[in-house]
């Protein structure tokens, strides 16, 4: 599947005006908070209509990845999505660490990583903007934004049902219905429910692994009381119960030798089924109303709530070991004015004032499973402890078994490791952005953002009870220990000042270039994660610091041959100081801290190109494609085991992202329908997933296995349907991975030292009708 990066396609409906036939329909966004033409905003974005939506069978934000030039989108596990753009993004796995990426709904801020995997539910269009975003959305953010904009209600009923059936047991069903209410009043209801069957077996359970059981909702309502005076209300809510695979272990539980347990592919021994839970929702009211003088006030209100369970079987075992539940919530509230110039003037601006606010509390919790002591004590700990009891190792009873791991610092079976906290965000904005056209062909662009953001952390993290993992404990002093740890309370405050200019060109009515530099900031925050007792003392606030970037941009965006093809073009320079890298430590002997660092510096450079092309009356190519090289340009004792990290590439960060798509209509009269049918092919370079950028792990008990790195993937999907004239009835085939690759999509070290991976989904397919009404 392929983005319409560029334009969308349409054919004219009067058959008379010859001309217009292979003409490619220009692009309209509001990325800028004003309705303007794609080819001349000066940013490097990439739009998604809402046809190529329904025609590729892309349902949920992370299958667009691929399709979008530099953009990449984590589908496998959404309590940790990782978006990514130019090579910069985050998963933030705990609620001290904002994401550099924002997705917004409406203009709404969505949160943090729970959240962001949104269904695309009847949407108008996707926009991509990469690049610092602070002067055109509310949430600052430093490597870019989506924005998913809805279709609103209209005057006039109307709905759409589908139905959509495929292997693997999935099923769709869609439903929109759009009611006038009265004659300025309109309101219309969004539905999908999606279920899939899994693909990875768990051989313990008999279940299948990474299901689907979603549920998406929407319900809009649109007040026009005057031609000046327009009023948007929605409410909107997800709720996801997957059976989720985190990964599929290569090796034991320590990460020192190949696993046995489950030697066949896809298949995994776990003695319960890993699950997420995820319930989203939230409330937008949107309110503009145009002066006489064509000034137009606009204020957005939105609130959001997230609850987000999830279970893994850390021990990737089939007994149980140690088990893993986390629960995060978060409550957000945003406010945003916005004072919007008049268009069609030399100057145009439009200036901002943001609030945010946000509550987030976690709850995670380890606990030792009831086969801790014979499993993990009598293999790893009693060879070494036993003897020196005078005590046996071949030949323990359960109770020498807890003797000895008490000895170690473990508490009995059944206790607890305890990690819970809230950190209150609370974050003012005051921007503007603009453009002044000095002549006809000469416009210059400025935009600045002042940002105050304040965030308080009350967390209590409780390792007394890890043993030789010898993980830390807030406020508490081992020489004292019948004091229990107590709470960490701490705060701190970021401010910056984020100024951009652009210089833009009309080579011609038909072409523009321009050069641009912005900058932006992403907070610093709080490590509230599982740390080792040593770094939790030599960092007792738990603190990072904000990090920074300045973006050089220039690009050409052209409309040539006449109007058939669009080509744009970009190449960016940016550069992070104090970049915050969120990583999984390797502390030896199955010993892990998760750390938060700063980088002294970042540096990614590339290029992005896409291009639209209606080569005849019936047919039309798209193609996008990207070239980066992300890495870190100073970075001493980032190395997972402390060594230079400077000079290594990021991760998730492929040097090549390229799609190509071909799409034919052609009427067939004796069946009264146009017949579509479109071809996607997407590939992706290969890529590092651990700072040391290696490719493969060598064991303590003899051989390696392949770890680091995720090989590069080429996916075709395709889609071929009917169309009745009247539009009302419309029957597809659809199909992804049509070639079937069988690949790796992610790996990771898990906190004991398991080396796991992620296979992808196979061969989909299916039939999707469609009736409107």
């Amino acid at each position: 599947m392929l983005a319409s990066t560029g334009a969308a396609f349409a054919q004219s409906q009067d058959d008379s005006q010859e001309d217009a036939v292979h003409v490619l329909q220009e692009v309209v966004v509001t990325a800028t908070r004003r309705a303007e033409k794609l080819s001349e905003v000066p940013i490097s974005m990439s739009v998604i209509g809402a046809g190529d939506i329904e025609q590729t069978s892309v349902r949920e934000l992370s299958e667009l990845t691929g399709t979008i030039p530099n953009v990449s989108i984590s589908g496998h596990n959404d309590f940790r999505s990782v978006i990514t753009i130019r090579g910069v993004g985050s998963a933030s796995r705990n609620i001290g660490f904002d994401s550099r990426v924002g997705v917004y709904v409406d203009g709404v801020y969505m949160g943090q990583s729970p959240a962001v995997n949104q269904e695309l539910l009847d949407l108008e269009r996707v926009e991509v903007l990469r690049g610092p975003q602070g002067m055109l959305f509310g949430k600052n953010t430093v490597a870019g934004a989506i924005s998913l904009v809805t279709k609103k209600p209209t005057d006039e009923f109307s709905g759409k049902l589908s139905a959509s059936l495929g292997n693997y047991n999935s099923r769709e069903l869609q439903a929109m219905v759009n009611v006038p209410l009265a004659e300025n009043l309109a309101a219309k209801f969004s539905v999908s429910k999606t279920d899939r069957d899994g693909y990875i077996k768990n051989i313990v359970t008999g279940n299948d692994l990474d299901s689907k059981d979603v549920l998406a909702y929407r319900a809009q309502l649109r007040y026009d009381p005057t031609d000046r005076f327009e009023i948007n209300f929605a409410y909107d809510g997800l709720k996801a119960d997957n059976k989720i695979l985190v990964g599929e272990p290569l090796t034991n539980m320590l990460g020192t030798a190949e696993t046995t347990i489950a030697p066949k592919p896809r298949e995994v021994a776990f003695d319960f089924d890993p699950s997420e839970d995820r319930d989203v929702s939230g409330a937008m009211l949107d309110a503009q109303y145009e002066l006489e003088s064509g000034f137009t006030l606009k204020s957005i209100t939105g609130y959001r709530d997230t609850d987000a369970f999830y279970t893994n079987a850390t021990d990737y075992s089939p007994v149980s070991i140690i088990y893993v539940e986390y629960s995060d919530k978060f409550e957000q509230f945003t406010q945003e004015f916005q004072l919007i110039s008049p268009s069609n003037e030399r100057l145009t601006y439009m200036a901002g004032l943001y609030y945010y606010k946000q509550d987030a509390d976690t709850e995670r919790n380890v606990t030792l499973g009831d086969s801790f002591n014979e499993t993990f004590i009598a293999a790893a700990v009693a060879p070494s402890v036993a003897p020196l009891l005078g005590l046996d190792p071949a030949n323990l009873s359960e109770a020498q078994l807890a003797l000895i791991a008490g000895i170690v610092g473990f508490g009995p079976e059944g206790s607890v490791v305890y990690n819970a906290g809230t950190v209150s965000t609370e974050s003012y904005a005051a921007y503007l952005n603009g453009s002044f056209d000095i002549s006809d062909r000469w416009t210059l662009g400025f935009g600045g953002r002042y940002s105050v953001e304040d965030k308080d952390v009350n967390w209590l993290f409780d390792g007394r009870l890890s043993g030789v993992f010898n993980l830390g404990s807030t406020n508490y002093d081992p020489a004292n220990p019948s004091v229990a740890p107590s709470p960490l309370v701490n705060s701190r405050q970021d401010t910056f000042f984020s100024p951009a200019i652009s210089l833009s060109y009309a080579l011609s009515g038909d072409a523009n270039v321009y050069a641009k530099y912005s900058s932006g900031y992403k907070s610093g925050g709080f490590n509230l994660d599982f740390i080792n007792k040593d770094e939790l003392a030599a960092n007792s606030g738990l603190e990072f610091d904000k990090e920074t970037v300045d973006s050089y941009e220039a690009g050409l965006k052209s409309t040539l041959l006449g109007g058939r093809m669009t080509l744009n073009l970009a190449a960016f320079l940016s550069e992070y100081d104090n970049y915050q890298v969120n990583q999984f430590v390797d502390l030896g002997g199955g010993r892990t801290s998760i750390r938060i660092t700063n980088a002294a510096k970042v540096v990614t450079k590339g290029i992005e190109a896409d291009f639209n092309f209606q080569a005849s009356e019936n047919f039309w190519l798209q193609g996008t494609l990207g070239l980066l090289n992300a890495e870190y340009d100073s970075f001493p004792g980032g190395g997972t085991s402390g060594g230079d990290a400077s000079g290594k590439k990021l991760t998730n960060a492929p040097e090549v992202t390229a799609s190509l798509a071909g799409t034919y209509m052609r009427e067939v009269p004796a069946l009264g329908s146009m017949l579509l049918a479109r071809l996607d092919v997407t590939y992706t370079d290969g890529q590092f997933t651990t700072i040391d950028n290696i490719k493969s792990v060598n064991l303590a008990a003899g051989g390696s296995v392949p770890f680091g790195y995720i090989e590069e993937l080429t996916q075709l999907n395709g889609r071929i349907g009917l169309i009745r004239n009247n539009e009302n009835f419309e029957v597809y085939l659809w199909g992804r991975n049509l070639t079937d690759e069988d690949t790796i999509v992610d790996d990771f070290r898990d906190f004991f030292g398991t080396l796991v991976n992620h296979p992808n989904i196979g061969r989909t397919y299916g039939v999707e009708l469609v009736a409107k009404f």
